[in-house]
């Protein structure tokens, strides 16, 4: 009769497998809802959009210097165009690689360009606003992009020896 006890009072623990399998539906149930209500960094695009800016201002002077080419920025009501001049006007740059970079629709512009505040325009002829030569000069620019979504804002800075230096986020009212 003790043996028929202890027999039925033995409890059974969960096995190494069982532990595992629980643990990985409550990561997934845990990243699944995180990801849904948005509880990531909204500035995070914000943040990668300077950090694409600035690696593609980077490489337009780069190419400028060593292809002998002259870029420039228009900036517009959309974003930005990248230009390059063909030896009478400037025309919008070919380069598939050099449109990759895009502002959403919450992200507005301020642009000031050797101490001159520019406004955007959306024209049939871009204006030049940040000239990348082909001599290894730049504009000396201020572009600050403010996101309406994040509330906040990223800064670009540009000086004349081609130097590119991007701050930020931070909050933006």
């Amino acid at each position: 009769m003790r043996a028929s006890l202890r027999k039925n009072s033995i409890e059974r623990g969960f096995t190494l497998f069982e532990i595992l399998v629980v643990v990985i539906i409550v990561s997934i149930t845990v990243s699944a809802i995180l990801f849904s209500t948005g509880l990531r960094d909204d500035s995070s695009d914000l943040k990668g959009l300077g950090k694409d800016l600035s690696q593609l201002i980077r490489l337009l002077y780069q190419e400028a210097i060593f292809e002998n080419r002259n870029y420039a920025i228009s900036l517009n009501y959309q974003g930005f165009n990248i230009l390059e001049y063909n030896g009478q006007d400037w025309v919008a740059a070919d380069q598939s690689f050099f449109r990759k970079v895009k502002m959403s629709e919450s992200q507005s512009s301020d642009l000031t360009v050797e101490k001159f505040v520019i406004q955007p325009v959306d024209q049939s002829n871009p204006i030049p606003h940040i000239l990348i030569l082909s001599s290894g000069e730049m504009s000396a620019f201020d572009w600050r992009i403010i996101d309406s979504e994040s509330r906040a804002s990223i800064t670009i800075q540009g000086n004349l020896l081609g130097n590119v230096l991007m701050s930020g986020p931070v909050p933006h009212s």
